[in-house]
């Protein structure tokens, strides 16, 4: 229990709790623990849940086909994350998404009536946790925005700077770091693994990018738009789009 508190004190869905209102309520919820190997699938699209995720550790993601079969990576959380919500608190809708470990991982799952229980007095924990739920909800929305966003970008060199700016990780010394392999970053952004690496390397030759690995720098004097239209490669390329 003591580990699974460590956790959750960094989800979201139980901020402003203490540990002992935590673990109170956890008895409350019968929540299941449960341990899946990298490539496992958690949730399978086209199917119903009852269930909201927490993941304890590990990664995960959830990919979606698109009519000609290219799988796009939407999302990718690690420990703290909650994922199935809006899905679970649904009236019978069915998964758009497949969500699968990306190594290995051990969630917990919580049952969504057990987190209602319409006609029962709310305590103060579980008033806190809906409140909580609901603001989770809202940020999903805004950064289901922010993909969309990206996805509409033309070029792909548009698409990594917006990427990079936006929604990468902060590393040390003013660069910014993705958790994905290039082939996770490719499908990320919609393009294909050969694609990227030929416009990352465009970028580092160009003078935008210096580049170690997972962590990217942006190099000074590039602007964020050219007349009043955001950055685009010199060569474009429709990189299976």
């Amino acid at each position: 229990m003591e580990e699974n508190l460590t956790i959750l004190r960094r989800c979201s869905l139980f901020a402003g709790l203490s540990d002992t209102q935590t673990a109170a309520l956890l008895q409350s919820l019968h929540p299941v623990r449960r341990s899946f190997s990298k490539g496992e699938v958690l949730l399978l699209a086209g199917y119903e849940t009852q269930e909201l995720g927490v993941v304890l550790c590990g990664q995960i993601e959830a990919e979606k086909q698109t009519a000609d079969g290219v799988t796009l990576t939407l999302t990718r959380m690690g420990p703290g994350g909650i994922f199935a919500d809006i899905l679970a608190g649904s009236r019978g809708a069915k998964s758009p998404v497949t969500v699968t470990a990306a190594t290995d991982v051990t969630v917990l799952l919580i049952p969504y009536k057990s987190l209602l229980r319409p006609g029962v007095p709310l305590d103060a924990a579980h008033a806190a946790v809906l409140q909580n739920l609901v603001a989770a909800m809202a940020d999903k929305y805004f950064a289901l925005d922010r993909r969309v966003e990206l996805l509409m970008l033309h070029s792909l060199r548009e698409k990594v700077l917006h990427y990079l700016r936006t929604e990468a990780l902060p590393a040390p010394g003013g660069a910014v770091r993705t958790p994905y392999t290039r082939a996770g970053l490719a499908a990320y952004l919609g393009c294909e693994r050969s694609a990227l690496c030929r416009e990352l390397s465009r970028m580092r030759r160009d003078g935008i990018l210096q580049i170690d690995g997972r962590v990217f720098r942006l190099l000074p004097g590039v602007p964020p738009r050219q007349n009043g239209r955001p950055v685009r490669a010199d060569r474009e390329e429709n990189d299976g789009m």
